[in-house]
Formats: C-alpha cells, sequence, structure tokens
C-alpha cells in the first residue's frame, strides 16, 4: 500500500528570530576569525612542486603493520 504524503509550508515569524539571527551570525564571524588567527600562526607552506615527489606507495618500504 503505498501512501500519498502532502507537504505544505508556513511561514511563521518568531519573536526572538533577529535576536537568534544576530547571535548566529556573530558566531560565524567569530570562527573564520579564529581560523584566519590559527592559519597566521602556523609556518608558512613549503612548495615543492621542482621536486621528484610522486604520488603512490612503495610496496617494497618497512615491514607489516602487524610487527
Amino acid at each position: 500500500m503505498k501512501r500519498e504524503w502532502n507537504i505544505h509550508r508556513q511561514v511563521t515569524e518568531c519573536p526572538d528570530g533577529q535576536r537568534r539571527w544576530d547571535r548566529a551570525y556573530l558566531l560565524l564571524l567569530e570562527i573564520a576569525h579564529s581560523v584566519e588567527a590559527n592559519q597566521t600562526q602556523t609556518s608558512p607552506e613549503v612548495q615543492h612542486a621542482s621536486s621528484a615527489l610522486c604520488a603512490g606507495v612503495d610496496p617494497t618500504s618497512g615491514t607489516s603493520a602487524d610487527d
């Protein structure tokens, strides 16, 4: 037996909606500021564009993980 669903949307205004929106926006700004501060405190990224590194796994290196 298949059910048929009817979905209705209705916008309702919350009395504290503006305050909640402002708080969420300020929290996003704080997060962005802390991420930016953490990025400036770390050492600069080293570029290896001209190196001989290649993606992949060397099957002959080391012993098995269970040893």
